[in-house]
C-alpha cells in the first residue's frame, strides 16, 4: 500500500493510499527483483548449450528458463519479506514495496512462497525432480 508519507515525507503518519492494479502488479513484479533474474537467465542458456554439447531441445531451454525465473523470483521474494525491516533505512533498498508499505508482508510472504510451489511443481513435472530439488535449495 503506497502512503501519504511517501509522497510528502516521511515525517508524517503512513495514511494508506489506494493503488491502481496496474501499480501492484508492478510492485509484486518488483519484490521478484527482475534484474536480478535477468542475470540468470543470461547465464543459464551458455550452460545449458555446454552440458548438451550442443544446442538442448527449445522447450527444454524454455521450461528451464521459466523454472528457474519462478525459483529466483520465489527466493527474492522472500529475501524482501525477511530483510523488511532494514530495507526502508537503507539507501539503495528503500523504495522496495515493503519497505514503502505497497506491499503488506504477510501477502508478500505468501507470494514467494507460491512462487516456489509453482517453480517446484512446473520443473519436477517439465525436467526432472533433481533440477526442481536443486532449485529449491
Amino acid at each position: 500500500m503506497t502512503t501519504l508519507a511517501q509522497t510528502v515525507g516521511s515525517a508524517v503518519p503512513a495514511v494508506p493510499v489506494r493503488l491502481s492494479p496496474r501499480d501492484r502488479l508492478l510492485a509484486y513484479v518488483a519484490l521478484t527483483k527482475p534484474r536480478i533474474i535477468e542475470l540468470l537467465l543470461v547465464t543459464t542458456v551458455p550452460t545449458m548449450v555446454l552440458a548438451a554439447r550442443g544446442l538442448p531441445s527449445l522447450w527444454l531451454v524454455l521450461v528451464t528458463l521459466v523454472g528457474g525465473s519462478l525459483a529466483a523470483g520465489s527466493a527474492n521474494a522472500l529475501n524482501c519479506w525477511y530483510d523488511r525491516d532494514i530495507d526502508g533505512v537503507m539507501h539503495r533498498t528503500e523504495r522496495r514495496p515493503l519497505a514503502r508499505h505497497v506491499v503488506e508482508p504477510r501477502n508478500a510472504l505468501v507470494f514467494g512462497l507460491v512462487l516456489g510451489v509453482l517453480a517446484t511443481a512446473e520443473l519436477a513435472l517439465t525436467t526432472n525432480l533433481l533440477s526442481a530439488l536443486l532449485a529449491d535449495a
